[in-house]
């Protein structure tokens, strides 16, 4: 993924999130209201922006993926004068490249939010800049190292119409020769916007909201690629799957099935048309133990709610990144399990996860995953980050990394976290005791 780290200075509850590391698995804990949530809402905000053209340079603030509502409703403390600035660390592959990348985003009501300000920092380079020009609605210029070159036919680069990211084009022909550090940042700076754009582009997501089962199901045709956070468009994926012509049609329905019989111990059968005139389908389940079979709409509530992370975690291409709010809903401790089993499978396939999570079985078993190298060769703790989002007194958040050394054991545990239910443990062998004296 060339994302490798999140910033997020005056956005929703963080006035300065401090660097958060991206790995192949990233978890994300925290209490109720603490601002897990809003490190998801940068990326998804981002995407819901690319997938609306429309929007220009303006952020999509009534999108499907998260309904921000006004620049006051997302700025910290709703200090309208105050810009939002989201920072990321993007990586480009060939050669390894490794800089920072800023946008920088203002009021501009009653006009969704305007990019103001977008800088490229290759650390050992040129910084390249671009920037709104002075007064509401100034025109773009380009700066390198500080200097001004002036605005978009003058420095060579432009905001295409229906477009959110710039295109920036060589070194213009100027008296004297151009700097080979200023050509050689344009180039670094193409790529990593371009990166940047496919990384966003190969994200799916899936909220703690789902969709529950249904009876019976409308197939309209190929589902739509856009990410599915209600999970509404998963059974659809799976007809799809099953009915395309070429190679190894259900393919995705097989991989479902290994992962429910873990989870849920059940398994799809195969999906049934009701009519060879109409497009309707059922989704039935057998249950593994007793070889009974359901109608989907009637199995337990919790295979429901999983059914949509396993289906689109499946569905993520390889190198784009899996966002999952609270896999574990409703789901038995041991179920958790399988499931933290899936997402540790899906970072070893050189996917990209990222889990907010309330469940101490997703962290026991990922720090177990970490010494189990037998079961999970070639992942580790240089794998894995463990975020916890606390509160601050003045109600604002920030974000503490959680070492996992390779042994699985969390460095610096912080006081108070998941020490509930020890407690509990404690104060019942306690009272225990007591009552044997």
């Amino acid at each position: 993924m060339p994302i490798t780290e999140i910033r997020l200075r005056n956005f929703r509850c963080f006035a300065d999130s401090r660097p958060i590391p991206i790995k192949p698995l990233t978890v994300v804990f925290g209490r109720n209201n603490s601002g897990k949530s809003s490190i998801l809402y940068s990326l998804l905000l981002l995407r819901q922006t690319l997938d609306s053209p429309e929007y220009g340079q303006r952020l999509n603030m009534r999108g499907p993926l998260y309904p921000a509502g006004t620049f006051a409703d997302v700025v910290h403390q709703h200090f309208s004068k105050e810009n939002i600035t989201m920072e990321f660390g993007v990586r480009c592959s060939t050669p390894v490249v490794d800089c920072k990348l800023d946008l920088e985003f203002s009021s501009g009501e009653p006009q969704p939010p305007r990019l103001v300000r977008l800088s490229v920092d290759p650390g050992d380079g040129v910084r390249l800049e671009i920037r709104r020009g002075p007064g509401r609605g100034g025109p773009y210029e380009l700066l390198l190292d500080g200097k001004s070159l002036g605005g978009e036919r003058a420095a060579n680069f432009l905001f295409p119409v229906n477009q959110f990211l710039p295109l920036i084009g060589d070194e213009p022909p100027r008296r004297g020769r151009p700097s080979p550090k200023q050509d050689e940042t344009r180039r670094t700076a193409r790529r990593i916007l371009k990166e940047f754009e496919a990384s966003l582009l190969g994200i799916r997501a899936v909220g703690a909201f789902r969709t529950a089962p249904e009876r019976r199901y409308d197939y309209q045709g190929r589902p739509p690629e856009l990410v599915d956070l209600r999970g509404e468009n998963v059974v659809h994926a799976l007809i799809e799957d099953g009915t395309r012509r070429g190679k190894r049609p259900g393919e995705l329905l097989r991989a479902v099935n290994q992962w429910l019989s873990r989870v849920g111990r059940v398994k799809l059968m195969p999906l049934k048309r009701l009519s060879p005139t109409a497009r309707l389908y059922e989704v039935r389940l057998r249950d593994i133990d007793s070889g009974r079979w359901a109608n989907f709409a009637d199995v337990g509530f919790g295979i429901g709610q999983a059914f949509p992370v396993l289906v689109e975690g499946l569905r993520t291409p390889i190198k784009g990144t899996f966002i999952v709010q609270e896999p574990e809903i409703h789901l038995h401790p041991d179920a958790q399990l399988a499931m933290a089993d899936f997402l540790i499978t899906l970072a070893r396939s050189r996917r990209n996860v990222i889990v907010e999570t309330h469940s101490e079985a997703v962290l026991l078993r990922v720090r177990r995953a970490i010494l189990d190298t037998e079961s999970h060769s070639g992942f580790g703790a240089n794998d894995v980050c463990v975020i916890h989002v606390s509160k601050q007194k003045d109600g604002s958040s920030v974000t503490r990394v959680l070492e996992v050394d390779q042994l699985g054991q969390i460095q610096d545990w912080p006081k108070g976290f998941m020490e509930e239910l020890t407690t509990e443990r404690m104060a019942i062998l306690e009272s225990t005791a007591r009552q044997s004296e």
